[in-house]
């Protein structure tokens, strides 16, 4: 080894090892203080990426439980609120059954009232609970749909059975007569808007399902608040409008009258004054004429005379003379006939212009009355539609119920628009209510046949009176349903569309506060079957809600597992194994202590130098 002092080469390349390894010996220490064996992308750039997107969606999967967690908090708010309606409803029946036994009095009915009317209240209260500020069950985070009608589906009638069948001729399922006599009395009863409407149908001959039905229509059209406020309204509305009809026409008429009258004056004004024009010429004429003719004659007599004296006893001079006065009333004879002549075209003029004018004013005048008629009548149209549209509108088809006229497999229609069949595809009859939404929804019917003694037959009732609801009428509503999102990446969610369990909505309250009521047995007895209606609508309710909750449960655990499985993957990228980078740090270590121990050494090489100096 050359002796130098200028450029310590060993030092210099003993100093280079030492950084190198003072280098490795910090990325060690990195890696053993941060348990990762990729702390930055310079120290794997693709595997760095890769560790940062599965960070990404770790946390995206965290968020997701979180999300999917606060749903079933959610759910389990309505759940509780739907719990508690039906336990609500399940004493509600207990008291229309308690009701509905003679053994109460009014009085104790109208108590019962009072306990039923507390009931529906709180069922309200329920309607309205809130999670974070929502409400839940009160239709106003309904999925979009189009309002639908009450179906009423009976499966236990023979399968042929329709709404022209005859009474006496019922049989069920399996083909056997119900023996309904005409001697009997069918009873239905059913319940709108929370008044209870019920009519004996004396059953004959000829007496059918749809023929009862239309029967039974009769106390819920008479007595229906809403139906006598709309038919007053339509009234009104007619009247008002014919009034307007009326005094419009009479305008007309008038107007037409007078204008007629006016062209008829002045035609016979003018006329008039013609026919006296022309009659005044007329006379001096007659009267010209006259003179002429007695002067003509006597003329002629005395010519005749004259002509027999000159030829015997006279002269031409006296002939002459006798002429001279029909000569004269010749002259004014003409004079007055051109003046007649003359009079007669003035009139024949002025009668025509005349006539002319009025039947162009008599046909001006009937196009003014005629437009005014049609206008009227118009008017008259338009506000009798109006009114007939208002009163549809209000009352639907002024019928409680109608009977499906195909009593097949299809019982109705749901909100989505698609065709509700039976569950297993069988004929059945379905009642239906008049028109679609909650306020005209058939809440419950039943139906009770009873014998000449009064005594009610069970095994008939058990057939006839089996409608159950196979479709539930709701109201119109826009697309409000719940999104929970429950997944790492967009449209991973979960649709929740919550139905009305409001009191109306169930059918025990009317928009307008009426009650479901059980203060008379009949009202009592109705009342058990609005019930098990509005209780099988709170159970298909807590259904839906009972199946999201379990499907979010599921989806959680599998977000959960999601997360472990794509944490466990960065592990694998990413942590550092301690032993290995223990191992890696304590060689680097004893490494940089052995380069500066050389470096060291390296430096003593010069101060040798010295030594040749001395």
């Amino acid at each position: 080894m050359a002796m130098v002092v200028k450029n310590n080469m060993s030092a210099v390349k003993t100093l280079g090892t030492l950084n190198k390894n003072s280098s490795a010996l910090a990325k060690s220490l990195q890696k053993v203080s941060s348990g990762m064996k990729i702390n930055s992308a310079a120290d794997d750039a693709s595997g760095y990426a890769i560790s940062e997107r599965m960070r990404v969606m770790v946390r995206s999967l965290d968020q997701a439980d979180a999300n999917t967690q606060n749903g079933v908090s959610l759910m389990k708010v309505a759940e509780g609120a739907v719990s508690s309606t039906v336990d609500i409803l399940r004493t509600m029946k207990e008291k229309a059954i308690n009701a509905a036994n003679d053994s109460n009095t009014d009085a104790d009915r109208a108590i019962i009232q009072k306990e039923l009317d507390q009931s529906i209240d709180q069922i309200d209260d329920n309607a309205n609970v809130t999670y974070n500020g929502k409400t839940l069950v009160d239709g106003s985070k309904m999925a979009k749909g189009d309002a639908t009608k009450t179906s009423m589906t009976n499966q236990s009638l023979n399968r042929e059975t329709t709404g022209s069948t005859r009474i006496i001729d019922l049989q069920n399922r399996n083909g056997e007569g119900l023996n309904i006599l005409t001697t009997d009395t069918l009873t239905i009863s059913y319940v709108i808007q929370g008044e209870t409407y019920s009519f004996d149908v004396d059953i004959d001959e000829t007496t059918t399902i749809d023929s009862a039905l239309v029967d039974a229509s009769g106390p819920y059209v008479r007595n229906n608040p809403m139906i006598r406020a709309a038919y007053a309204q339509y009234n009104s509305s007619r009247a008002e409008a014919s009034s307007t009809y009326s005094s419009s026409y009479s305008a007309a008429s008038s107007t037409y009258n007078e204008t007629i009258h006016t062209a008829s004056v002045n035609y016979n004004n003018i006329t008039t004054n013609a026919v006296s024009a022309i009659n005044s010429a007329s006379n001096v004429m007659s009267t010209n004429y006259s003179t002429y003719n007695s002067w003509y004659l006597y003329a002629s007599t005395e010519y005749a005379n004259g002509a027999a004296w000159t030829q015997g006893y006279g002269s031409v001079d006296d002939i002459m003379h006798s002429l001279n006065g029909p000569s004269t009333a010749l002259s004014n004879y003409s004079s007055a006939s051109t003046i007649y002549n003359s009079t007669s075209t003035y009139y024949a003029s002025v009668v025509n212009s005349a006539s002319t004018v009025q039947a162009s004013t008599i046909v001006s005048a009937t196009a003014v009355r005629d437009s005014a008629y049609a206008s009227a009548l118009s008017t008259f149209n338009v506000a009798i539609s109006n009114a007939a549209s208002t009163l549809g509108a209000s009352v639907g088809t002024f019928l409680p119920y109608k009977l499906s006229v195909d009593a097949g497999d299809a019982v109705g229609v749901a909100a989505s628009g698609n065709t509700v069949y039976t569950a297993n595809r069988e004929n059945a009859i379905t009642i239906t209510s008049g028109a679609a939404g909650v306020q005209y929804q058939l809440s419950g019917i039943t139906f009770s046949v009873k014998d000449s003694n009064g005594q009610i037959k069970k095994d008939v009732n058990a057939v006839l009176d089996n409608f159950s609801e196979s479709v539930r009428a709701v109201n119109k509503s826009e697309d409000h349903a719940l999104n929970l999102q429950v997944g790492a990446k967009a449209n991973q969610s979960i649709r929740i569309g919550l139905t009305d369990m409001r009191s109306e909505a169930l059918g025990l309250k009317s928009s307008m506060g009426t009650t479901l009521g059980v203060g008379t047995q009949a009202q009592a007895n109705a009342a058990v079957n609005v019930l098990d209606n509005a209780i099988q609508k709170a159970l298909n309710q807590q259904t839906d809600i009972g199946s999201i909750e379990a499907r979010l449960e599921m989806t959680s655990a599998n977000l959960v597992t999601s997360s472990e499985n794509v944490q466990a993957s960065e592990s694998t990228l990413r942590d550092a194994n301690m032993a290995k980078e223990m191992t890696e740090y304590t060689k680097n270590n004893i490494l940089m202590q052995a380069a500066q121990a050389m470096l060291a050494q390296a430096n003593q090489s010069s101060s040798n130098v010295l030594s040749l100096l001395q």
